[in-house]
């Protein structure tokens, strides 16, 4: 399996497949998940925020791991993206990390996202608190048909 920085390119993203939902109670959440077959996958995660001011100090506040069947990834290596999307009647502010699979081989595999709130964000849009939060994505990806 490769890992690449996410490019201009049309990856599918693991989250139409698999929930990426991290609550406001620290700790771990699994999810479990199945993946058709795609040339790439787009496994970045991230932060949402009300504004770009707001972006920036949340993104200050973390530090972030992330794991890929059992290996450690040079997260910072793979710069992040920043953009905009219009939810739940507003508009957010996202950062994510700009990280894709691509040569995967069909079966098993997990993602381990570890995300440590070193400080308190007033008006957090995910309400977190100081302590660590973890995203492990069990996802069977499928066969080429």
């Amino acid at each position: 399996m490769w890992v690449n920085r996410y490019g201009h390119t049309n990856a599918e993203f693991i989250w139409d497949h698999c929930d990426d939902t991290l609550t406001e109670t620290p700790g771990i959440q699994t999810t479990e998940c199945t993946v058709p077959w795609v040339d790439e996958l787009f496994i970045g995660y991230g932060i949402r925020a009300v504004d770009k001011s707001q972006r920036e100090v949340l993104w200050e506040a973390r530090t972030w791991e992330l794991y890929i069947d059992g290996h450690a990834v040079d997260l910072p290596a793979f710069n992040v993206a920043d953009f905009d999307v219009e939810q739940e009647g507003g508009t957010f502010q996202f950062r994510l990390w700009r990280i894709r699979l691509r040569k995967i081989p069909e079966g098993q595999h997990t993602l381990h996202y570890v995300m440590h709130v070193n400080n308190e964000v007033e008006g957090d849009p995910a309400s977190q608190s100081v302590a660590t939060y973890e995203l492990i994505v069990n996802f069977t990806f499928e066969p080429k048909q």
